[in-house]
């Protein structure tokens, strides 16, 4: 009974904490666009950079890109294309954690009984 109470009267806290992070979240969405990762594959015959929605923005090829041989092209393309939306997405998530900075999501789930 006494940890309900408790738990209570913990909730305005968490409630502000939330409020919080909702808000900070919103602003990171908003850098969104900004945060860029390229990829690379065959050397840097093939190149693509994607950016923080997870959008392709660009496609470069060099000079000794297999341009010829399409299914070569392809598996190049689809392979930078991997590596950048990965890079770009450990990117989104380094800066997410640092724009979420001090808040602790430790109290908020163990509230919510997944801690």
């Amino acid at each position: 009974m006494f940890d309900s109470i408790k738990a209570l009267s913990q909730l305005g806290p968490m409630m502000a904490k939330a409020k919080e992070m909702q808000s900070r979240l919103a602003e990171f969405q908003k850098t969104l666009p900004f945060i860029e990762a390229s990829g690379s594959a065959d050397g840097d015959s093939v190149r693509v950079t994607a950016n923080g929605r997870l959008e392709i923005m660009a496609f470069e090829f060099e000079p000794d890109a297999p341009t010829a041989d399409m299914a070569r092209l392809a598996d190049l393309c689809r392979e930078a294309t991997n590596a950048a939306l990965r890079a770009v997405q450990a990117q989104v998530q380094m800066k997410m954690q640092e724009s979420m900075g001090d808040i602790d999501m430790g109290a908020m789930r163990t509230m919510l009984g997944q801690g």
